[in-house]
Parts: C-alpha cells; structure tokens; sequence
C-alpha cells in the first residue's frame, strides 16, 4: 500500500558525519522518499553559522548510497530509529531543504537497539557500518 505524505510527517537522518532533518514525501512499504536539510550547528570552530559549499553531488551520493544511516519519524513504526539506505540523492527544487533522498528502512530489532544503546554515536554507526559488510560477504 502506497502512502503519500503530506510534507507534515517528519524525518530525522544521521549518517555517521551529517545530521540531516525534513519531512517524508512518501512512504511506500519498505521505501521512502523525504526531502531534508543539513542540520548546521554553529560553534566557536566552525565560525559563523552559514551554508558551507556543498559536495558534488555525484559525490554525495557515493558517500551516502556507501552507508547505512540511522532515521526515525513518528509516522513510520511508531517513532522507533530506523535503519535506512539511500538509493538516490537529488538536489531539492524546494529551496529550503537541500536533498530529496529515496531507499530503504527497517526498524532495528530489541536485541540490535540494547547493543547499539551501549554504544557512543560514532561507535553505533561503525557497528551498523561493520553489520552491513558481514551481510555483503555472506550475500544476505
């Protein structure tokens, strides 16, 4: 069953560097369409707040399409963090967000979710990264 979003249901993307934010633009089974923006935070190191020059976007797209991120929205499997895979980056023609994103999520199971909550931000994300390499190797 296909659901089109309103743009009213939001989206939360991390993927092990960036933090993004947005809103879904569909959801259709185990797919996804969000447009989202990079989430800027301003620090005394970073300087100013200010939109950095992005990466080609050929180049986002390999970055991103190689990772496995975490997401979460409260309209897709109650709000629990998701494991999601993009499939495909675009630049938005909505000038307030910076990518249209599609792929593929699936929650993260009780067991995966205790083992990650022990874990930092950047220690989580390298043992989604190293989980996605073993299923490659095994072909699952």
């Amino acid at each position: 069953m296909s659901k089109r979003g309103s743009g009213n249901e939001t989206f939360w993307l991390w993927d092990g560097e960036a933090e993004y934010q947005g809103h879904l633009l569909a959801v259709d089974g185990q797919r996804l369409t969000a447009r989202l923006r990079e989430i800027r935070r301003w620090t005394l190191d970073s300087g100013a707040p200010g939109k950095p020059v992005p990466l080609n976007l050929i180049e986002r797209q390999r970055h991103m399409c190689r990772r496995v991120c975490f997401g979460q929205s409260p309209a897709l499997h109650m709000g629990g963090l998701l494991e999601f895979r993009v499939g495909a980056v675009q630049p938005s023609k909505d000038h307030q967000y910076d990518y249209v994103l599609s792929g593929t999520f699936a929650s993260i199971d009780d067991d995966r979710l205790e083992a990650l909550s022990q874990l930092s931000s950047a220690q989580a994300h390298r043992y989604l990264q190293g989980e996605r390499g073993a299923e490659s190797a095994t072909g699952t």
